[in-house]
């Protein structure tokens, strides 16, 4: 048999698309004499200027007008004339990619990102490459409308919920199969945390508090924040991961020289999977990317500012499931923070809780190539049929 050439689809708005492609890409090149994989990011393929229009407005929109983009995003959540019309916007760069589909012929596509699954589902509907699979992966523990279009060979979602929502759709049971997001490899097993506490020079016995600054970032005045919490009579170090934002990091870095808890401060870390292991507690944005490491590594949350959209879905999925509890404002984090941190069973109920999910999750990588290899094993036996 060839080697499959497998072609991911994604895009830049926000970080978790191309997480979840890089991980997907990364499950496919562990087996090279199956397969070779590429990810593409479909917005480079956009005229430039509409790139960055697109870009400004989606995040303006999430961090300054959360209200009005949770209006939009219930108001096209499902198939209707609104949705349609988000869809045509999303059309874009196809030209572009139908010439890169006829360079590479790949003999499978996934997309894990809406506007590119929108782009394929044209493509497909005008009869180009009809003959190889088309995979949507979907990077949320919510639905949405854009995720859902035509000449679409199969669904790989993260959770049973958002399945069931695909059914109501009405989308085809068979097409869906639930493998949970992928991830990196490295939250596919557990290590020792004693010897990661041990590595990254954390006490034994000493609870952590992680705080995550996410895509849109959490770290607007969280100064306020960390002297509170800095009060608390239990022992705590808090490690604060900044990502890309270099004042954030200036900041707590000035901070943690005269707190009474010890605070550490990184900005790009490379070994999440570490830093969520020997945690107790982790202070993030609902992110479907971020939520499944956690998930992966058992690790008990509490959501911080949830947005309208999927942020506010995804919290709520993580809310019934049991797996976190949400602060909407400063002093809500203060006190879950201080709730916690204190009581021992209440962190034991919630990574009880994330056993039933967690297995899945750490092999979501591997589950989600194996349900791949599914869609193009019936392709390719309808092909030599």
């Amino acid at each position: 048999m060839d080697i499959a050439r497998v072609l991911i689809l994604t895009g830049s708005y926000g970080s978790g698309h191309k997480q979840a492609a890089y991980a997907l890409s990364e499950a496919f090149a562990n087996h090279p004499s199956k397969y070779t994989a590429r990810v593409l990011d479909v917005t480079s393929l956009m005229p430039s200027k509409l790139d960055s229009l697109e870009k400004h407005t989606f995040l303006s929109g999430v961090t300054h007008f959360p209200s009005l983009y949770h209006y939009i995003y219930k108001k096209t959540q499902k198939n209707n004339a609104a949705a349609s019309l988000l869809k045509t916007i999303n059309r874009f760069g196809i030209d572009h990619l139908i010439t890169i589909l006829d360079e590479e012929r790949p003999d499978l596509v996934i997309s894990t990102f809406p506007a590119a699954s929108v782009m394929m589902s044209q493509i497909k509907r005008e009869g180009w490459f009809t003959s190889s699979p088309f995979l949507t992966l979907i990077t949320d523990y919510s639905f949405h409308s854009s995720w859902v279009n035509s000449c679409t060979d199969g669904y790989l979602v993260g959770s049973d919920a958002v399945r069931d929502k695909l059914i109501e759709m009405n989308v085809d049971s068979q097409k869906i199969i639930t493998t949970g997001i992928p991830i990196q490899s490295g939250f596919s097993f557990r290590p020792n945390a004693g010897s990661l506490r041990a590595k990254l020079h954390i006490p034994a016995n000493q609870k952590v508090l992680l705080m995550l600054g996410g895509g849109c970032g959490i770290f607007r005045n969280t100064l306020p924040i960390l002297r509170a919490v800095d009060k608390m009579d239990t022992d705590f170090r808090v490690v604060l991961i900044c990502g890309q934002n270099q004042k954030a990091y200036n900041d707590f870095s000035k901070f943690g020289k005269t707190s009474r808890h010890p605070v550490h401060v990184e900005g790009y870390v490379d070994n999440m999977n570490e830093w969520m292991a020997v945690s107790d507690l982790l202070v993030t944005k609902p992110g479907g990317l971020t939520i499944s490491e956690a998930i992966a590594s058992e690790l008990p949350m509490i959501i911080y500012k949830p947005l309208g959209g999927q942020e506010a879905d995804n919290t709520q999925y993580l809310l019934s499931s049991g797996l976190a509890v949400a602060a909407p404002g400063q002093q809500e984090l203060i006190e879950n923070v201080g709730d916690l941190l204190s009581n021992t069973q209440s962190l034991n109920t919630m990574r009880g809780n994330m056993k039933l999910f967690s297995s899945r999750q750490r092999h979501s990588s591997e589950r989600a190539l194996k349900a791949a290899e599914l869609f193009l094993s019936a392709a390719r036996a309808i092909e030599f049929a």
